[in-house]
């Protein structure tokens, strides 16, 4: 029995449903204005965001089991630990456990904020269609997967009524994860072409998909410009921004770009740089708030 409960734990990837937790909560945090209490007006909307936060992580649970069952074949050949090809749990028992854990996330949003009556179903369809059309099609899967990252924040920031602010760093996100996703194309290859999947590294070989995996990263720091000179983002945000995820993205795309068989790591980095970036706004947000209030001095 409790190797059942292990593979089913296993099976829904904790710790990617904490981090998608945490980019619904950055996203109602970044909500609030510059200069504003990184936790001001939470009591309302504290409810609210916690069942928003797992509601999405309940609909990504859904989607890792999916995939896995989708996935199996290859799955045998790129992750044999995992819980269906090592035999520890039925493929019917891995479409149970999504369609149980999409009808709690339904339920959810009943709690959480307006939106998600259209962003938590929106997801649920798209990780099903991503499962058993996109996932092996190419740029389509990657694209898909990197929208799903950004409705999080989306989805928190509306907790917070403030979705205009939280838009950019949204795009932002994408990047990071529309790169990640293509390097996970690359470590995937192996599997990937013995099965007969479309992705990009299959169609286009590593050296190629590894170059626009890079480009796509380095893409983030132009972008954040530009946000900048249309005054999307306030100085304050910009500079956290760079230094927690700009400059990492740099080092990590050239690392990308340059390593051959190192795409297994750099899709690992770039997903920590995108929580390090939202982080570091975080902070420095809370550090301008008591520079301008006063506490600092």
């Amino acid at each position: 029995m409790m190797t059942k409960f292990r593979a089913f734990v296993e099976l829904a990837r904790p710790t990617n449903m904490l981090l998608v937790f945490a980019a619904v909560v950055f996203g109602a945090a970044l909500a609030l204005p510059p200069g504003s209490c990184p936790m001001s007006g939470w009591g309302e909307a504290l409810g609210p965001l916690i069942a928003a936060a797992f509601a999405l992580s309940l609909v990504a649970a859904g989607g890792y089991a999916l995939n896995d069952r989708m996935d199996l074949a290859i799955d045998r050949i790129n992750r044999p630990e995992r819980p269906l090809p090592a035999g520890h749990l039925s493929p019917r028992a891995a479409v149970v456990f999504c369609v149980c854990a999409w009808a709690a996330a339904v339920g959810l949003t009943f709690f959480g904020p307006p939106s998600g009556y259209f962003i938590v179903p929106f997801c649920i369809l798209l990780s099903a269609v991503y499962a058993m059309r996109l996932k092996h099609t190419g740029l389509a899967g990657n694209l898909a997967v990197a929208l799903m990252t950004s409705l999080a924040l989306a989805y928190g920031a509306t907790a917070a009524g403030g979705l205009g602010r939280v838009l950019p760093l949204a795009a932002l996100a994408f990047l990071v994860n529309l790169s990640r996703e293509i390097f996970k194309d690359v470590e995937d290859l192996p599997g990937d072409a013995e099965a007969g999947a479309r992705t990009l590294a299959v169609r286009l070989g590593e050296g190629p998909t590894r170059l626009i995996g890079a480009s796509v990263a380095f893409a983030v720091t132009p972008a954040l410009t530009l946000f900048y000179f249309f005054d999307r983002l306030a100085w304050v945000d910009v500079l956290a921004v760079a230094l927690g995820m700009a400059l990492p993205l740099l080092v990590i795309g050239a690392h990308g770009l340059t390593r051959a068989g190192k795409a297994g790591k750099v899709q690992r980095w770039l997903k920590a740089s995108m929580f390090c970036g939202l982080a570091t706004l975080l902070l420095g947000r809370t550090i301008y708030w008591l520079a301008v209030s006063g506490f600092l001095g």
